[in-house]
């Protein structure tokens, strides 16, 4: 197996970091086959991806889903937070590549001294120095230590893309959700009226004696049925509008404009092939480069088993009076040069150059299992879209059969020619037949959302 060679060969790769650093190539698994295809992909679905999806919102063709967006991006808080990690991984990059350069320092000192035998005698002394320090990187530390801060820095960034794409999904979706309440709220006040009106004629023939006391009265728990439906779809509206507001970093308040009932459905999207999300998907690229910076920290691990070699050097000039010190008195300095070789230290080097390797390890592992998860989101996204197109078809046709049985037995009913049972089974079928399709309109369009997603589709500029 693929990931039983990477084991093997995990000590040449750290014997090699630690001579010459390693370099960041393009992401590859290690013990994950990669498929060349996808299972539920059409051959016009497996066209090479392209940068049309950078805003892939936009394919929905909702003014208000891109005005959310574009706020969402703007204000939230958790952009701001994985923007700030960004700048901090950059200037920790600075810092570590800094650790490895000669530092420099100055001194100025004065003193004065006063004998008990000499009570009238000032002894002084003014120098100016200079300091330098520095440790070889002979085994490649400071090349390791950059590898490993670069990475750590392009991970955060990769993250940061991470975060963008999930905002701006997560954005979609609750307003997908707030459209089906929205929708749903008008089905049952229409219905509502619809029964109201059919309740008021019912008690005008009940009242002249053409209806009976029971058609009345079921007449009426279709009413209340309807009306008690109508509070908590205005209550789901409402907290899903809330939930919009905390996305867009907002304080609450109700969406202004009416509800755009026609989203219409993106065209064919291309998908490409599998081996492209390594390079599409930010987490995924998150994640191969903190493989990355665990790698080259095991190598470093290494080294700190190593000799050190520190380099010092210090320089000046001296005098016992403030007004001599600069009279033609002389540079002296001197330098140092060192190796220190840890010999002994009750196995604290060895056991942490284990930790390094366990945490490369369970990188690499983390990397697999998230092209796995990548690869499932994918195939799940194809295979939704397909089966609620399919669904979608018939049960369109349900609520057409339902609308006209509804009216058809009003009219029986009416005419004396049925009791009242069939038309409360007529229209509670087609009252939830209604829900039933506004419902799936929702989850086709959180599909194509997922979709993107999964593909890891960018979020504009």
């Amino acid at each position: 197996m693929i990931i039983k060679s990477l084991m093997k060969s995990l000590g040449l790769l750290l014997t090699l970091l630690a001579v010459g650093g390693c370099a960041v190539t393009l992401p590859q698994t290690a013990g994950v086959e990669i498929p060349d295809e996808y299972i539920f992909a059409t051959t016009e679905e497996m066209e090479a991806l392209t940068d049309e999806w950078s805003a892939w919102w936009e394919q929905f063709g909702d003014t208000t889903l891109n005005r959310l967006i574009t706020t969402a991006l703007r204000n939230n808080r958790n952009i701001a937070v994985a923007r700030s990690r960004v700048e901090q991984a950059r200037e920790q990059m600075s810092i570590a590549r800094a650790a490895h350069l000669p530092s420099f320092g100055a001194t100025i000192e004065g003193g004065a001294t006063y004998p008990k035998d000499k009570p009238h005698y000032i002894g002084q002394a003014y120098s100016i120095g200079a300091t330098m320090s520095w440790e070889l990187p002979l085994f490649g530390n400071a090349r390791l230590t950059e590898e490993a801060e670069l990475n750590s820095y392009l991970a955060t960034e990769w993250g940061y893309r991470a975060t963008m794409l999930s905002l701006t999904a997560q954005v979609a979706t609750t307003y997908f959700e707030w459209l089906q309440y929205a929708r749903s709220l008008e089905i049952v006040r229409r219905s509502y009226a619809l029964r109201l009106e059919a309740q008021q004629k019912i008690d005008s023939l009940h009242t002249y004696g053409f209806s009976s006391g029971l058609d009345l009265e079921q007449a009426r728990s279709l009413t209340a049925t309807a009306a008690a439906d109508i509070p908590a779809y205005e209550r789901s509206l409402v907290q899903t509008n809330l939930a919009l507001n905390i996305l867009l970093g907002e304080t609450p308040a109700l969406i202004a404009s009416a509800p755009q009932w026609e989203v219409s459905l993106p065209a064919v999207v291309e998908v490409g092939i599998p081996s492209d999300l390594l390079e599409r998907r930010p987490d995924l690229m998150e994640s191969w480069h903190s493989l990355g910076a665990a790698a080259a920290e095991a190598g470093l691990a290494r080294l700190n088993r190593l000799p050190s070699v520190p380099l010092t050097a210090s320089g000046g000039i001296a005098a016992t009076a403030l007004r001599d010190l600069f009279k033609g008195n002389p540079f002296n300095w001197s330098a140092s040069l060192s190796i220190t070789e840890p010999i002994f230290n009750f196995g604290r080097l060895r056991r942490a150059e284990r930790v390094a390797l366990e945490n490369y390890r369970q990188a690499a592992l983390s990397y697999e299992q998230s092209f796995l998860s990548a690869l499932a989101e994918v195939e799940n996204a194809l295979v939704a879209i397909k089966s609620y197109a399919a669904q979608q078809v018939w049960v369109e046709s349900i609520v057409e059969s339902n609308r006209k049985a509804s009216i058809l037995t009003d009219r029986l009913y009416f005419d004396g020619m049925t009791d009242y049972l069939n038309v409360i089974e007529a229209e509670r079928s087609l009252y939830s037949s209604q829900l039933q399709y506004i419902s799936l309109l929702t989850e086709q369009l959180t599909s194509y959302v997922n979709l993107y997603r999964a593909l890891g589709c960018g979020v504009g500029e």
